[in-house]
């Protein structure tokens, strides 16, 4: 029975079945402006656990009773922190070393790796994979910062943040040097839109109105997207200029971008 050892790892590490039937978890990430999301990497291996947390603030204040002391208190709120989603991506690019491995040799070889120089096994350089994560913390020429990222596994959109935290672990080399395999331990924290702040009734520094001029090729629909990072907001803009023909739009036209009050 041939075996891949890359289905035989996924299998151990709780990423699918042999048959590959489990989703692989996907980062998708701002390539340019007007919220678009077209940059992807995929996970080589689905970790077996994430962390979501945040912080509550509350303050403890003493209530008055009967006597000169009271251990009694009451919390009065103060904040709420975003998200922070901690997860553990793993790599390894270290090939079987043969075409027939049964599966009980394959698992073997996984957790009592041979050593690689004493092997002459095939392998790609791990960091073709890790550089991809690494490169979502430098700034984007375009955007003028990290992107913002959308981690997804399957049908379910797990989170939506920016890169803040990363470590790099390699722990295997071939006798040239190449890291073959390596763990990611990230930090990513929650990114709210305007629109979501706007929607949840949260308070928000872009409360307030402002003015912006139309550059060229712009829409209602992609100035929507860039300003609340929803293009289907389009009107509250339309509504705000008193524009009848949202494609009669010229640049060089001033347009209020009114704050998104919540309903």
């Amino acid at each position: 029975m041939a075996l891949n050892k890359a289905k035989l790892s996924a299998q151990i590490l709780g990423a699918g079945n042999l048959n590959g039937g489990l989703e692989k978890l996907v980062i998708r990430h701002e390539t340019r402006r007007k919220a678009v999301f077209s940059g992807t990497i995929e996970a080589l291996f689905n970790p077996n656990e994430f962390t979501i947390s945040r912080d509550i603030t509350w303050k403890r204040k003493r209530v008055a009773s009967v006597g000169s002391y009271s251990a009694y208190a009451r919390q009065e709120f103060r904040s709420t922190s975003p998200k922070t989603l901690s997860i553990n991506l793993f790599f390894d690019t270290y090939e079987a070393r043969g075409s027939s491995l049964t599966l009980r040799q394959g698992a073997k070889d996984f957790l009592i790796p041979t050593n690689p120089f004493t092997a002459s096994p095939e392998a790609t350089n791990v960091k073709e994979y890790t550089d991809k994560i690494a490169a979502l913390a430098d700034i984007n020429t375009e955007l003028h910062r990290p992107p913002i990222c959308k981690l997804r596994w399957g049908e379910v959109e797990l989170f939506i943040g920016v890169l803040t935290g990363l470590t790099e672990k390699y722990t295997m080399f071939m006798p040239d040097g190449r890291p073959v395999r390596a763990t990611l331990d990230c930090s990513f924290v929650e990114y709210v839109s305007q629109a979501y702040a706007a929607k949840r009734g949260e308070l928000h520094s872009a409360d307030v109105p402002k003015t912006r001029v139309v550059r060229r090729h712009e829409t209602l629909q992609s100035i929507a997207a860039e300003e609340y990072d929803d293009p289907a907001l389009w009107r509250h803009i339309a509504q705000a200029n008193d524009i009848v023909n949202p494609r009669a739009l010229s640049p060089g036209t001033v347009l209020i971008i009114p704050a998104l009050r919540p309903t």
